[in-house]
């Protein structure tokens, strides 16, 4: 049949030729328009799910990923496929491919003489949209398949532009094995991007789609140079290339192997990868520079550490200005599987220890109770039946704010998060949209010491925070991501302030004057979690923020795991080197943060029995103005020896008697471990009015706590104990039960008595007639 229909065409005039083809085009076009209008194209097949890859900020690939269906195939728009690349197929596969409607009617037509000559196929006539409508839909090689294939051509070029079909060509042409595309050859066989293509490499890859199998240069290495060779001498004949390009191109080594793709920074670009699956390229902010020499820092370190139990940590190094991820350490080795190295430590909840109390003190500061010199408590209290210690199980009677925050005490910071109440710490982190926060009423004050859990990364974008004058923004992760506004958690002054103290904190690398060496400044602060099961150390400047944690992800503590003694460590020398040969500004003092001198015990503007004083940072639109409680003055009477109250002194000869006011609580702790304070001589008995000051403030029993009897048990051993501080020039303390006296005792001692159901009215009363009340509910 095909050799009658030659001897037809041969019997026909030029311009009955040119009309029979034209018919036919017609014909079929009117066929391809009725087939899209009854089967439309197969979307799925033309646009299929992309492999991705993951680049760091200067473009370095860090890592691949396989498309949804095991491919290798990166979806690549046109104009990022190497120009040689597309000389070299359209001169191979399709030189009319920009004039004709999708099938060349003159190359199918010679192809079926060729074959009906040959009697079989030797040749398909097929142009690249062809070749599309094949790959579309893959069938045998058959005429019903042809025709098929030929009206799915006309329907494609219907439907889509030439640059659009061409993309799709070099987004789904087969290049051997479970590579698709022209990108995924590209850096599969030759470890580089398809715009980087030299002319031979584009020769390889424009053979390679139709012998996939028996071109592979990775397997058939000869073949492949064959069929490059072909390419180059058809393009040479159509003068598409000269001649010393040719000699260039074929001169060009074969690829014998597959090029390794990297697997760099693997938690961070996994994560990423769920988070975008299809995308074909991900451009981060990682550096790849600054992530290698934090994974190598991190193993080393791990390499001496894991003799001592801690077989894990994670880093994260943020831009302050940006808040880009520069470098992110899930583990100290990802394909460790006998310490679960793929967790992410990096983005695990874990209890941060003392690392969030500087945020507590910065929120107090804000709130106008403490400045970093104002005196806070650190003696052993109970909070409702919760009795917290500090770290050492010693204290210190009252130190400075910013001396507790530099000492991490914990007493202070639960008794400032107290005080903060609703406005605390959980409210901070609720603002912030810290991951894995619960409701507030599963935290109590534990809150403050590490009762919460936060992520490394979370905890280091929260202490930039404080590097950017407080304003919080999350990390980002890619560079199209937009600088974020953020969120205003703190003033500029409050976050200065704490800078300066987190700045006075000794440090690990050198322990003394390290102000007057080249190191670069730091302000740091470490953490560490109950039962030694997490360690850290989170450090910034004006440009960095920089956060370590060390432990297991098995949750086993270790002795050692102590954040100043092995994260700190990692935290200094990874800001060395990060500031190394770097002339980093530090921060300017805002407008709103001033300079005043304060007594240097209490904190509190001078009295006048105030002998020694000290600078400190302040905020002068809300730092307390409290002048000294803490140094008074009584009158003595000469000759009696009895304090004599102001308006007592009269004509009177007398002395004054200057001495330290301790706070009630203080006072009861000194008095406890039988440390002398300044006991004031007993009030003369002619003083009848009250004496001013503070009262007595009742420690046991807890305020806002239900007494329940236990059955069983006799009331003798239930036994509520009396217990109350009260200021140094107490002498005596009564306690009244609903208005009956129940106990006298001293200040310092304690008293029991029996419980008796019902609510009752608690009172504890110092001898100079100043009270202390409190509800005392016993139920059965």
């Amino acid at each position: 049949m095909l050799l009658k229909v030659e001897e037809l065409l041969r019997g026909l005039s030029p311009k009955g030729k040119r009309a029979w083809r034209l018919l036919l085009v017609l014909l079929v076009y009117l066929a391809a328009k009725a087939l899209a209008w009854l089967i439309p194209l197969p979307g799925p097949a033309l646009f299929r799910p992309s492999a991705t890859l993951v680049y760091d900020r200067q473009g370095r690939l860090l890592h691949a990923f396989l498309a949804a269906d095991g491919r290798w195939r990166i979806n690549t728009p046109l104009r990022e496929i190497s120009p040689h690349l597309q000389r070299a197929v359209l001169g191979y596969e399709d030189r009319w491919f920009y004039w004709h409607p999708g099938v060349n009617p003159l190359a199918l037509l010679r192809a079926l003489i060729q074959n009906a000559r040959a009697g079989r196929i030797v040749s398909g006539g097929s142009t690249i949209t062809m070749q599309i409508a094949r790959m579309m839909e893959p069938k045998p090689r058959t005429p019903a398949a042809k025709i098929r294939e030929i009206l799915r051509a006309f329907q494609l070029e219907l439907r889509y532009s030439k640059r659009k079909l061409l993309e799709i060509y070099f987004n789904i042409a087969p290049y051997g094995g479970n590579i698709e595309g022209a990108a995924a050859a590209a850096w599969i066989y030759f470890g580089k991007e398809a715009s980087q293509l030299s002319l031979g490499e584009a020769a390889l890859l424009a053979a390679l789609p139709n012998s996939p199998t028996m071109a592979r240069p990775d397997r058939n290495p000869a073949q492949a140079k064959a069929a490059r060779d072909r390419v180059l001498r058809r393009l040479l004949a159509r003068r598409i290339i000269t001649k010393k390009e040719f000699t260039e191109a074929s001169s060009e080594e074969i690829p014998e192997g597959r090029h390794p793709l990297p697997r760099l920074a693997p938690h961070f670009c996994v994560d990423l990868h769920l988070d975008r699956p299809g995308v074909p390229r991900l451009y981060t902010t990682l550096d790849l520079r600054l992530q290698a020499m934090a994974e190598d820092l991190l193993r080393l370190h791990l390499r001496d550490l894991r003799k001592e139990g801690i077989t894990n940590g994670a880093i994260v190094i943020l831009e302050n200005e940006t808040r880009a991820i520069l470098a992110l350490v899930g583990s100290g080795d990802f394909h460790d599987a006998a310490h679960a190295g793929q967790v992410n430590g990096a983005r695990a909840l874990r209890s941060p220890g003392s690392a969030l109390k500087p945020f507590i003190y910065a929120l107090a500061l804000e709130k106008g109770l403490i400045t970093p010199a104002h005196y806070v408590e650190d003696v052993p209290m109970d909070f409702s039946g919760y009795a917290p210690e500090n770290y050492d199980r010693t204290y210190s009677g009252i130190v400075s704010a910013r001396a507790a925050l530099e000492r991490s005490l914990n007493l202070p910071a639960i008794a400032l998060e107290q005080a903060l109440g609703k406005e605390g710490l959980y409210e901070l982190l609720r603002r912030a949209g810290i991951r894995g926060l619960r409701p507030r009423h599963s935290y109590g004050l534990a809150i403050a010491i590490g009762g919460v859990e936060i992520t490394l990364e979370d905890l280091t974008a929260l202490y930039a925070m404080l590097a950017d004058g407080g304003r919080y923004a999350r990390p980002r992760q890619l560079l199209d991501e937009p600088v974020a506004a953020g969120i205003r958690l703190l003033d500029p002054g409050t976050a200065y302030i704490i800078t300066d103290i987190l700045t006075g904190l000794r440090r690990p690398d050198l322990p003394t004057c390290w102000e007057f060496s080249s190191l670069p400044r730091v302000a740091w602060k470490t953490g560490t979690s109950y039962g030694h099961r997490d360690a850290w150390s989170i450090g910034y400047n004006p440009r960095y923020t920089v956060g370590v944690w060390l432990g297991n992800f098995s949750g086993h503590g270790a002795r050692n795991l102590i954040g100043a003694e092995v994260a700190a460590p990692i935290l200094f020398e990874l800001m060395n080197s990060l500031c190394r040969g770097k002339q980093i500004p530090w921060f300017t003092r805002p407008d709103t943060v001033g300079v005043r001198k304060v007594c240097a015990l209490s904190g509190q503007s001078p009295g006048p029995y105030c002998e020694e004083l000290v600078e400190e940072l302040y905020l002068p639109d809300r730092s307390p103005v409290t002048v000294c409680r803490l140094h008074k003055a009584v009158e003595i009477d000469a000759a009696t020896g009895y304090r004599l109250p102001p308006h007592y002194a009269g004509g009177r000869k007398t002395r004054r008697l200057v001495y330290i006011d301790w706070p009630p609580r203080v006072a009861s702790w000194y008095a406890s471990l039988g440390l002398s304070t300044d006991r004031l001589p007993p009030l003369s008995p002619v003083c009848q009015d009250p004496i001013p000051g503070a009262p007595p403030v009742i420690r046991s029993p807890s305020r806002d706590c239900t007494y329940r009897l236990r059955e069983g048990i006799a009331p003798e051993y239930q036994k509520i104990c009396l217990e109350a501080s009260s200021g140094n020039e107490v002498r005596k303390l009564y306690w009244f039960l609903d208005g009956i006296l129940v106990a006298t005792v001293k200040p310092g001692e304690r008293a029991f008595i029996l419980p008796i159901v019902g609510k009752h009215r608690l009172i504890c009363q110092d001898d100079l007639g100043r009270t202390a009340e409190m509800a005392l509910v016993v139920e059965e």
